[in-house]
This record gives structure tokens, sequence and C-alpha cells, in this order.
């Protein structure tokens, strides 16, 4: 069973989300919420597997609700507007809905969720020298040393390696967690993994957050503060 929360400004949209959803029986609805501060609330209190998120809230933008999205809480961006999905996949998002929501568009969707938040389904090979990419139109075995970094990238992930090159990773964000041996590798964001032996310096950015600069890659990756907290708290 999914647990959703709904986040959208318009009640129209939400009730019709909420008829929508009805007729998935593994997804049940604990709660509505109209604004940003609202929705932190909501979030709080009910601890959902997903939240279908409109990006326009009033003034304010659905982007601005993540920092306070558990990590583990997949993210549905429902929205009228089509020029953010890029910036929504960019934030690890699950998947995209543009209104108004299609119902055979809408279980693709869950159907999404439920693979998301079934990971322990994946053979783990948390402790293996090599892992196996298969992007559909090319497959290879990269050993895992060589990754640097991990990254979502339109509901899957790009795999960047210490040669510079990026390739098709696949799996989701999720899924690489319970792929990777988790003393190696940390996820510092909610798009990012990054591999601890590549680290070659981090440094204090903006709102509480990092900038972490990885050997051999030109453009650091942004450590969020959610996920700074929680690294603080296994590693100390």
């Amino acid at each position: 069973m999914i647990k959703a929360v709904i986040v959208d400004d318009e009640p129209p949209a939400r009730r019709e989300l909420l008829r929508l959803l009805a007729a998935h029986k593994n997804v049940r609805v604990v709660g509505e919420a109209g604004d940003i501060d609202a929705a932190r609330g909501l979030l709080l209190r009910t601890r959902p597997d997903a939240v279908f998120l409109d990006i326009r809230l009033g003034k304010r933008s659905g982007f601005d609700l993540l920092p306070d999205v558990d990590p583990e809480t997949s993210v549905v961006f429902v929205t009228a507007y089509d020029h953010y999905a890029v910036k929504a996949f960019e934030a690890s998002a699950v998947d995209y809905l543009l209104k108004p929501v299609d119902a055979a568009r809408l279980s693709s969707s869950i159907e999404k969720l439920e693979r998301h938040a079934a990971p322990s389904t994946q053979t783990v090979y948390s402790r293996k020298k090599w892992v196996f990419l298969d992007s559909g139109e090319t497959q290879e075995f990269l050993k895992v040393e060589d990754i640097t970094h991990i990254e979502a990238d339109e509901g899957g992930s790009r795999v960047h390696t210490r040669d510079g090159k990026r390739r098709p990773g696949g799996r989701s964000l999720l899924e690489w967690q319970h792929t990777l041996d988790p003393d190696d590798f940390v996820r510092v964001h909610r798009s990012t993994i990054v591999n601890l032996h590549h680290v070659e310096r981090i440094e204090r950015w903006f709102h509480y957050a990092y900038r972490i600069h990885l050997i051999g890659s030109k453009n650091p990756v942004i450590m969020s503060r959610r996920y700074a907290s929680k690294v603080r708290g296994v590693f100390g």
C-alpha cells in the first residue's frame, strides 16, 4: 500500500486527483495541503511514501518544499506546465504529470512508485567489485571503484566515472543505494550519490548546504542540508 499526500493550491485540482487515485486500491491518500507551510506540517504528521506535488503554489514553488521531503518519500510532480520537466527529474522526481491528469498516465506513475518503493526485489551486489549496466542500447560491466558519483536522470540515473565519462545507469538512486556498499557510497542529495573514495574536498555553501569536489570531475556536486544532517549522524 502506497501512503500518499496531495499538495496543490487549487481545491478542484485536489478533488480531481483524489477521485482518480480512489480507483487504485494500492494507494491511500492520507492528507491534502494547499500551500508550502501546510504541506510541511502534513509531511511531518503523515510521513507518506509519496507526494503528488504541484509546481506553482500561489507565489511559491513546489521545488521550495523538496528540502522538507524525506529522502525516502517519492515525488510525483503534477502541473499544467511542461517546461519544468528537466528540473523535476534533476530533483529525482519519480514522474511528471501534466494537468488535466490522464487516468492511464496516472496508472503508469503508480507503477513507477511501486517499483521505486520495492528495491528489496533487486539483487544486492554491495560487496562486489563490478556492476552490470544495461541501458537498452549498450551493456557493459563496470568497476565499482571507478564510479565517482551517480545522478538522477529522467526517472533513472547517470553513472559518472573517473575517466570523465557518464553512462545511463538504468536503475533509480534508491535501487543504487541497495546495490552499492554503504561504507563507500553515500547519498548527499535527493538526486546524487557519491563515492567517498573520490572526494577531494568539501566546502560550505549557501543555506547550510555543502559543495563536494570530486577527483577527476570539473563540476562539484551539492550536499543538501537534510542529507548533510544524515551524513553527520552516520559518520559523526
